[in-house]
C-alpha cells in the first residue's frame, strides 16, 4: 500500500465512487488536510482517480499526494560475523531465506509494498527467530506444518526468567483457565515431538514464525485463540503492525526500528546486530 496524504482542507470518504461531483450520496466521513493513511489505486473514470484505504473507504485522488518512502538506513557500525552469536550460519540464513521466498514471497511483497520495508528483512527476522529450529525441517515436512509448528520459548516454566505477562503456565491458567491452557499446551507438545522431547504441561511464550508474544493475548485474543499463526497472511499483519510502530518512533533508522521491535538494552541490540547480519547475507546471496 502506498502511503497518501490530504493535501485538501477537507476531502470526503466515499463508500463507493460517485461518477459526478457534487454528489452526496455514500459520503462515510470527512477527512482534512494533512490527513495521513495508507490506500491503494482503486480505479479511475471522467472524475480521475480514486483510491481506497484498508477499511474500504475510497478518497478522490485529486485532493491526495503521495507520500514518497523515508529509506531505510542505519548509521551502526559493522560488527564483525566472528564476534555475533548466531543462531544459524551463513549457508542455513541463505538456504532458509530461499525456502521463504519460494512459498511465501509473493504474499511478503504484496504486504510490504508501500511500506519503508523490504522481504528480506522479514526473513532475515525470520532467521533470527525461528529458522534454527525449522531449518530442519524443511525437506520433510510441508510449509503449513512448519507454521502451525512454530510455537517456541518456554522461559516461564522452563527456568522462570519470563518477566511479562504470563509467567509462567498458573499465571495463564489463573485469567484464561484450563480449556485454553490445555489447547495452548497440546500446540507446544506438538512442536516438542518433533523434537523428539518428551510433552511438558507448559503454555509457550512465542507463536508464528516471527514469534509472536504471548502477552498480545491481551489485546489480541484471536491469534492465539483460533491459532492464527497456522496462516503467514496472519503473521505478517501482525509484524508488519509492530515494525510500523517502531517506525514511527525511529524513522529513517532501520538498525534502531528492529533493536526496538526486540525492546531494549544489550540483548536487543545483539539481536539487531545478528538480524542486519542475516540481511546482508540474504541481499548479496553471500
Amino acid at each position: 500500500m502506498a502511503q497518501l496524504k490530504v493535501i485538501a482542507d477537507k476531502l470526503n470518504k466515499r463508500s463507493q465512487i460517485p461518477t459526478i461531483l457534487p454528489d452526496s450520496s455514500h459520503i462515510s466521513g470527512i477527512v482534512f488536510k494533512d490527513y495521513s493513511f495508507e490506500g491503494n489505486q482503486a480505479g479511475t473514470n471522467a472524475l480521475g482517480t480514486w483510491y481506497v484505504d484498508r477499511d474500504n473507504n475510497f478518497y478522490w485522488g485529486n485532493a491526495l499526494e503521495v507520500v514518497p518512502s523515508v529509506p531505510a538506513t542505519t548509521t551502526q557500525p559493522v560488527i564483525p560475523v566472528s564476534t555475533l552469536d548466531l543462531p544459524v550460519n551463513r549457508m542455513q540464513c541463505l538456504t532458509c531465506a530461499s525456502w521463504l521466498d519460494q512459498h511465501f514471497g509473493d504474499k511478503a511483497a504484496a504486504v510490504l509494498n508501500g511500506t519503508p520495508f523490504e522481504k528480506h528483512l522479514i526473513y532475515a527476522i525470520a532467521c533470527q527467530e525461528t529458522a534454527i529450529y525449522w531449518f530442519h525441517w524443511i525437506n520433510d515436512h510441508t510449509p503449513d506444518e512448519i507454521l502451525a509448528r512454530c510455537v517456541f520459548d518456554a522461559s516461564g516454566d522452563a527456568n522462570g526468567s519470563r518477566s511479562a505477562f504470563p509467567k509462567n503456565t498458573p499465571a495463564f491458567i489463573e485469567k484464561y483457565g484450563q480449556e485454553m491452557a490445555d489447547m495452548l499446551i497440546a500446540e507446544a507438545n506438538a512442536t516438542r515431538a518433533l523434537h523428539g522431547w518428551a510433552p511438558k504441561p507448559w503454555v509457550y511464550a512465542g507463536y508464528g514464525i516471527f514469534q509472536y508474544d504471548i502477552q498480545a493475548i491481551l489485546t489480541d485474543p484471536d491469534f492465539f485463540e483460533k491459532k492464527l499463526w497456522y496462516s503467514m497472511d496472519e503473521c505478517l499483519d501482525r509484524i508488519l503492525k509492530e515494525l510500523h510502530s517502531k517506525w514511527q518512533v525511529h524513522e529513517g533508522d532501520l538498525f534502531n526500528t528492529v533493536k526496538a521491535y526486540n525492546g531494549a538494552g544489550p540483548r536487543a541490540e545483539s539481536y539487531a546486530n545478528n538480524v542486519m547480519q542475516f540481511l546482508s547475507w540474504i541481499k548479496t546471496g553471500a
